[in-house]
């Protein structure tokens, strides 16, 4: 029989799904063979507790179908509430997909979500049909809870949240949670508390107060039981009532319920392990903070670390490493500032074994990634003193002064990095020729004339600083050592690794060339780098080395930039703190 795989097949023979099925990602699932792996990236239990899972289960509790009354009641025993307020369901995945099918009406009603929010939230509501209403997270990645006010002034059928949230380890205060159930009686206030054992904090207390509440809760993560899947939903037992209706026949398994009740008698455990992650979640904090990253310590079982625009390459790194963590950032290049997850990965928290492999991978990717600044026009500003130099040699040899944009466009061309080599080709074009032999001193003795007095950093000491407490930083020039040395020797050196002048090494070839940027690579053991430029043959000799390229419009056009190469174009030097998120 032949398979129908062709789209347009498909849609002849009216097999496709709907169109809200089509324009809907699915869910990034965990890759396969993870076992093997420091297990970081979805925020589970690495530890677990062996004696809980099935051992010696019945065999009948395996040919038999699941009951359920036995845990219900247990369940309702441990929280202090009545039988009658639960159902079970696979997973709390489940349980918010029954939540929005059983209470959305498609195409009619309104759904209010915070973003960035736990991806099974807005996809089941979107499923179900509902008008989704996002509201975006405070730059702080806090819940902006007036802004969700206002969206509940218009009216919503469903508002859904997690407390804490994923992955931003936001939180609800109870009391906003509680005013929106009194002040909204025809919205149902949705509550997900996959990590309230973290956090030490519920509400599910008012779900005996009021009729528009539901609180759902998980196994899989303090629990230890992500692999099993057992969740549930509390709720005044009408609206139960409803969610039977909805929820699958037998969807929870015995191996669940057994487990389950073990662990329901080890609830101390379980209180002993979520002290320990926190206590170790403060300690991997403050390593963090110790090599100069920004974190944001949420109230969940994980961390944020900002990497800025290395967030997919550190996690391509971890990985070699065999420790898996999660890229929250949805692009490398160029940094998007309007998304409040940019540049973050979410670092679950493990055992005291895997928070070192993870923190000796970080280590290890810092000493292996490069910063490259080129110096004229990239960290310093030579607009009075090399550019003048050349201005006042071209007029002096040709009598024919420099044109407003002629050096700048000449460097775009390419193959003029060098300003003597600059100097001599526009004097050609002059009808001018002249020897690099002749030309050389006395363009160098003017420079040093005016270099001292003129020149400044176009980057803060401070921010070099900082970046250097980060990763190694270098200087590729095209200067000689005798222009280098004089002007910015005794200031710069001893914030970089190594300065490499153009005549440090014999037989290395200026810029576009990549000998230079592939010998820094060379000497420290540097698996990745990035070159930071401010020139066409900067962006073509980064290029040809392998490294990224970053570059600043002082000196040419972004598209002369972006055709030779540039992944990232700046205007200001600062800018880069906010690429890096330092």
């Amino acid at each position: 029989m032949k398979v129908l795989s062709d789209q347009t097949t498909q849609r002849a023979t009216g097999i496709l799904p709907k169109r809200v099925v089509l324009e809907l990602p699915y869910y990034d699932l965990p890759p396969g063979g993870r076992l093997d792996y420091a297990r970081l990236d979805f925020c589970e239990n690495t530890e677990g507790y062996a004696e809980a899972y099935p051992q010696g289960m019945p065999a009948d509790w395996a040919s038999s179908y699941p009951e359920y009354p036995v845990l219900i009641e247990k369940l309702a025993a441990t929280y202090g509430i009545a039988a009658e307020n639960i159902i079970l369901t696979n997973g709390s995945d489940e349980g918010i997909m029954v939540v929005a099918n059983t209470f959305i009406e498609p195409g009619e009603d309104t759904a209010i979500v915070s973003k960035p929010c736990f991806a099974v939230i807005p996809h089941s509501l979107k499923l179900a049909g509902a008008n989704l209403v996002s509201v975006d997270v405070l730059p702080d990645l806090e819940f902006n809870i007036d802004a969700i006010e206002v969206a509940l002034q218009k009216g919503a059928k469903v508002a859904f949240f997690a407390t804490p949230e994923n992955p931003t380890g936001a939180q609800l205060p109870a009391g906003v949670i509680e005013g929106w159930c009194k002040k909204y009686p025809n919205t149902l206030i949705v509550i997900d508390e996959a990590y309230g054992e973290f956090s030490g904090t519920t509400v599910l207390p008012l779900i005996q107060k009021y009729k528009n509440l539901l609180i759902l809760k998980t196994f899989s993560k303090a629990w230890a039981m992500a692999g099993m899947r057992l969740g549930c939903v509390f709720g005044q037992a009408q609206l139960i009532d409803y969610l039977r209706i909805v929820t699958p026949v037998f969807s929870v398994n015995n191996a669940a319920i057994w487990s389950a009740l073990k662990l329901l008698d080890r609830s101390q455990d379980v209180k002993a392990y979520v002290s320990a992650v926190n206590t170790r979640k403060q300690r991997l904090v403050e390593a963090l903070e110790e090599r100069n990253f920004e974190v944001v310590n949420g109230a969940g079982n994980a961390v944020l670390l900002s990497m800025g625009i290395l967030a997919g390459k550190f996690c391509d790194f971890c990985r070699e490493e065999k420790v898996l963590v999660r890229n929250r950032s949805k692009q490398v290049f160029p940094s998007d500032e309007s998304d409040p997850m940019w540049g973050r990965i979410r670092v679950s928290i493990g055992t005291d074994a895997e928070q070192e492999l993870f923190l000796s991978a970080l280590d290890k990717f810092q000493r292996s990634y490069g910063i490259i600044f080129d110096l004229d026009g990239t960290l310093v500003d030579t607009s009075a003193s090399f550019d003048e130099t050349v201005a006042q040699m071209v007029d002096k040899y040709s009598g024919v002064p420099l044109q407003a944009d002629e050096l700048r466009k000449l460097r775009e061309e390419g193959g003029f990095n060098d300003d003597w080599v600059a100097s001599i080709e526009l004097l050609r074009r002059r009808g001018v020729t002249v020897s690099m032999s002749e030309f050389s001193p006395e363009a160098t003795k003017l420079y040093l004339s005016l270099a001292p007095s003129t020149e400044r950093l176009l980057m803060e000491v401070a921010a070099l600083k900082k970046f250097a407490k980060r990763f190694p930083l270098f200087i590729v020039t095209g200067r000689t050592r005798p222009e280098y040395d004089p002007v910015w020797g005794e200031r710069l050196n001893s914030l970089f690794k190594r300065v490499y002048c153009l005549d440090d090494i014999a037989g290395l070839g200026a810029k576009p060339s990549p000998d230079y940027l592939s010998r820094n690579l060379k000497d420290f053991d540097l698996k990745y780098g990035v070159y930071v430029g401010n020139s066409v043959d900067d962006m073509r000799a980064a290029l040809a080395a392998g490294i990224d390229r970053i570059a600043i419009n002082t000196s040419a056009s972004d598209a002369a930039l972006r055709e030779a190469g540039a992944q990232l174009i700046i205007g200001n030097m600062s800018e880069l703190e906010k690429v890096y998120q330092i």
